[in-house]
């Protein structure tokens, strides 16, 4: 069971002993395990995409994402933490939904490719809560490197987001409604 999140976790840097920092420790450690998770998961949609452009955008992204694992370790590793991820169920079935699209749509089409950016962008909305809340509590907690290197990924998710959806309202939904 996790560590209760109103108790002071050692190694805090700015010397707060708040639950705030309990939860910061905590919501850190489940975006770590998201972003594990999410290598898995972004493979196996890129994997079972058919357009090329989202093949292209679903690699960068899995480097992106290796790049964000990295930042977290060394958030962990400023704050005096080990890096543990831990996931949460609400990513678990995000994840699981995804697996329906794949299972539920014909293989190389069109209409697989539009269920995929919606799985997907349902993966960097949870992300772009969850760095957006953290790089906030980390600017509270006085932990401004942290929250920096939050931002940086915050962007990172947004422009994902972003670039999602500009390939399905200019590419896989006109061709998906086609089929």
């Amino acid at each position: 069971m996790e560590k209760a999140i109103d108790k002071k976790e050692p190694g805090s840097q700015g010397g707060h002993d708040s639950k705030l920092e309990g939860l910061f420790l905590n919501e850190l450690r489940e975006l770590y395990g998201v972003e594990q998770h999410q290598l898995h998961v972004l493979a196996l949609l890129k994997r079972a995409a058919s357009s090329q452009k989202l093949k292209n955008v679903l690699a960068n992204h899995l480097d992106d994402t290796r790049g964000q694992i990295g930042r977290l370790e060394r958030i962990f590793k400023t704050l005096g933490q080990d890096a543990e991820g831990r996931i949460s169920e609400a990513i678990l079935g995000i994840t699981r939904e995804a697996e329906v699209v794949i299972a539920e749509t014909e293989r190389d089409t069109a209409t697989r490719d539009a269920g995929i950016i919606v799985a997907v962008q349902k993966l960097e909305h949870y992300e772009i809560t969850s760095y957006g809340s953290l790089a906030q509590h980390a600017s509270t907690l006085d932990h401004d490197d942290a929250g920096e290197i939050l931002e940086l990924s915050l962007f990172e998710e947004k422009e994902m987001d972003d670039l999602l959806t500009a390939l399905a309202e200019l590419y896989i939904n006109k061709e998906a409604s086609r089929e």
